[in-house]
């Protein structure tokens, strides 16, 4: 059955900085006791019966798995921390947690169901990003609504990407059913937390980190009656804004470290080390690893971004009637506020009453969506630091972007759907 063991996060994410960017896994959790080292082995903690999990289910979210193991891992986090209000969810779970249950895959369809078998009816809505674009934004501007409960960047989603899409072979289809399974049961489980959290909400948002486009199709066959959202920007804008957190918002780092290839010799193996499935999906893709450019940081920005906006516009093509029921880019958020998020929430089939809730939606505005995160915009008071977009830049995403030969085939590309 599952295991239940006493941990702590390791120091290395107390200290700020990158690593607490890094993608959620069970080694970023260490026994409190013991050995500090394969702390999700299926053979580790103290055995639980299914009886203990319908009684504390409640207190435990879901954090991430291991498909080697066959186990998904969710934490309880230390009481009186609301890690729902955190920028990113993934985050204060790792940084709070002090228990954390290990459920073999043979049992999660059995625990997901025991816990959730008299949960109401509740809506999902997955919304997807390029990144750098107002996603975490938008995801605190629906969850003022008093029916929306939005929730930024829970990370399983990204442990299945990393299993999926960074293969040498297609998924056989015995694992993508295995796949689809602990999709489903995932969001299941996430459910039943959020919603004793807050019985009054019927509407669940997940912002997902964007890497999750990759794996919309499977999303959407583990919870097929979700919706989606699509939130993007334009090539400039947003290599402005990853830029920025990159190079720590000096220009001068980023104009040094470009021009010598200090980024391409020191820093591109770090990222590669700390984020291999990134690195290997976009830095090493079929259609990008021949690119006549300095494959540096900003090759991997792009590339990223080229990858991700054409995954869309291929959902768009293939599955129209699921994606996308908004699409809407960071220029339309910023010009139209709550008008923007009103019809967003109108496409979904929610009706939001005037008023109240427009003036709260309004309010989000006036605060930084992620400040006093590593991943918060760089600004100097309340103005935004001047473009670094030149004429390199430009000459690279064009070199860039014949490259990769696809629909998305200028730095400005409008997705198809996209909100008037």
């Amino acid at each position: 059955m599952a295991r239940l063991l006493k941990v702590r996060c390791r120091e290395t994410f107390l200290k700020g900085g990158p690593p607490t960017i890094w993608q959620a896994r069970l080694s970023d959790l260490v026994p409190v006791t013991g050995r500090a080292n394969h702390v999700f082995d299926t053979e580790t903690g103290e055995s639980v019966p299914l009886t203990f999990i319908q009684q504390n289910g409640a207190r435990f979210t879901v954090y991430s798995l291991d498909f080697d193991q066959r186990v998904l891992g969710l934490v309880k986090v230390t009481a009186g921390i609301d890690i729902l209000k955190a920028p990113f969810l993934y985050q204060a779970q790792r940084e709070h947690a002090e228990e954390l249950l290990l459920v073999p895959f043979d049992v999660l369809p059995a625990v997901a169901d025991a816990l959730t078998e008299t949960l109401p009816e509740v809506k999902n809505v997955f919304l997807h990003n390029t990144g750098r674009c107002g996603s975490t934004l938008m995801c605190k501007a629906m969850g003022v609504i008093n029916q929306v409960l939005a929730v930024s960047e829970p990370d399983i989603f990204t442990a299945v990407f990393e299993r999926v899409c960074t293969r040498n072979v297609p998924i056989a289809s015995h694992e993508e059913e295995e796949v689809t399974m602990v999709l489903r049961c995932s969001v299941q489980l996430l459910n039943f937390y959020l919603h004793l959290n807050d019985p009054s909400k019927t509407l669940i948002c997940y912002k997902l980190r964007s890497e999750a486009i990759f794996i919309a199709d499977l999303m959407q066959k583990a919870v097929p009656e979700s919706k989606t959202i699509y939130m993007y920007r334009d090539l400039p804008s947003f290599y402005d804004s990853m830029l920025n957190v990159d190079f720590g918002g000096s220009y001068w780092q980023y104009f040094v470290q470009t021009a010598l290839r200090y980024d391409v010799f020191f820093r591109v193996p770090t990222i590669k080390d700390q984020f291999p499935a990134i690195f290997r999906f976009a830095a090493e893709h079929p259609r990008m690893i021949t690119c006549p450019v300095p494959h540096g940081i900003p090759f991997i920005d792009v590339s990223l971004w080229i990858l991700q906006m054409q995954k869309a516009f291929d959902l768009i093509q293939e599955d129209p009637t699921n994606f996308f029921h908004a699409c809407l880019t960071f220029k339309q958020l910023l010009e139209h506020k709550e008008r923007i998020v009103l019809k967003v929430l109108e496409n979904l089939g929610v009706h939001v009453s005037p008023g109240v809730e427009s003036s709260k939606i309004w309010e989000v505005f006036g605060f930084d969506s992620q400040k006093g995160n590593f991943m918060e915009g760089r600004r100097r008071g309340d103005r935004t630091l001047r473009s670094w977009v030149g004429s390199w830049e430009m000459n690279f995403f064009s070199t860039a972007l014949a490259h990769f030969n696809g629909d998305v085939d200028k730095p400005d590309f409008i997705l198809p759907n996209t909100i008037d």
